[in-house]
């Protein structure tokens, strides 16, 4: 499977409808005829050239373009641009297409004009006009109206300006997997999430290498005050009637929300105790009718929570968040947190 882009903006009113309908086209109509394509598929260069040189006089660089398009493989990708945006569709043909093989009775040009044909050439209704389409392609669109802002990275978006009209571009083959995958998940690239992306495995190294229980500790009251809370505090380990156990305790007064946290500085994987500890402390301080939404969260720097403490949180609303994705929540609240932690 080979991946190409290819240009259908040329007699653009035919071409998109013929599009919408399933065929990629091209010009070169002066070709129209299958001993032609015929000679292509044969790699014939010497025939290619000379019937340029026939019919124009020239053998211009441009006829290229027109090479690339015959020699097309069933499977392969093609991207078409188009203003702000690319269609993603696939070669499902097993040879080129004359144009008048494209044509239907409800066949229209973007100004809703007939369109009919005299079994070599597409042209107007009145006959008065042929459209300078001589190829085409059968095609599946895979994905169309892919917006080039949100979705195509700097090396597809560049490549994409390219003046010719198709090449071949598999060196953009991740690029364009991931521009797909992007447009699937309905999640454009933003500079902020690709660092966000990047980086979080760096500060979480940097977490387990560098802190102990003490620090992360302080570590996740710093998070709290940074998003907004009025107070972070440690709950006595005395308290009276206590119940569980809270490491930090992160008020947000103006949206009447506590959260209690176990802060766990760990390797590996979690068990179901902190979880356990958490629970019991909320659900004690739930009879406490004060007004307040009350919810409960484990940190931890390890990398997973085993079954048995995800059975737990799942039951009873308490959120789990890993080392990773706790990087990535620092991350989100800005570096300079960390600035008051070390």
């Amino acid at each position: 499977m080979n991946y190409w882009l290819h240009r259908i903006s040329h007699i653009a009113e035919l071409s998109y409808p013929l599009l919408d309908k399933g065929f990629l086209t091209i010009g070169f109509s002066d070709f129209t005829q299958n001993e032609f394509i015929d000679k292509v598929l044969e790699n014939d260069r010497n025939y290619f050239d000379e019937q340029f040189r026939k019919e124009w006089g020239e053998v211009p660089r441009r006829r290229h373009n027109l090479w690339r398009f015959l020699k097309f493989n069933k499977g392969d990708i093609v991207i078409v641009p188009s203003w702000g945006t690319f269609l993603v569709c696939e070669i499902i043909d097993e040879k080129p297409l004359l144009i008048s093989e494209t044509y239907t009775n409800d066949l229209k040009t973007w100004g809703d004009k007939k369109v009919s044909t005299d079994g070599t050439y597409l042209i107007s209704e009145n006959g008065k006009e042929r459209y300078d389409l001589g190829f085409a392609r059968k095609v599946k669109i895979l994905h169309k109206n892919i917006s080039r802002a949100k979705y195509a990275d700097a090396k597809l978006t560049s490549r994409m300006k390219i003046r010719q009209t198709n090449g071949s571009i598999d060196d953009l083959k991740k690029n364009i997997e991931k521009s797909i995958a992007y447009y699937i998940e309905n999640r454009p690239i933003h500079l902020h999430s690709i660092i966000v992306e990047k980086t979080a495995n760096l500060v979480l190294d940097a977490i387990k290498t560098e802190l102990n229980s003490d620090k992360f500790e302080k570590l996740v009251r710093t998070y709290f005050n940074t998003i907004g809370a009025n107070e972070v505090t440690i709950p006595a380990k005395n308290e009276r009637d206590k119940e569980g156990d809270a490491d930090i305790v992160a008020v947000f007064e103006n949206i009447k929300l506590i959260i209690y946290t176990q802060a766990k500085f760990h390797e590996g994987k979690i068990n179901e105790w902190g979880t356990n500890q958490i629970l019991d402390y909320k659900t004690n301080r739930e009879s406490i009718d004060d007004g307040y939404n009350k919810i409960a969260w484990v940190i931890t720097s390890a990398d997973t929570f085993d079954e048995k403490a995800e059975k737990i949180a799942t039951e009873n609303e308490i959120q789990l968040i890993n080392g990773l994705e706790f990087s990535k929540m620092l991350l989100n609240a800005g570096i300079n947190l960390l600035n008051n932690n070390m």
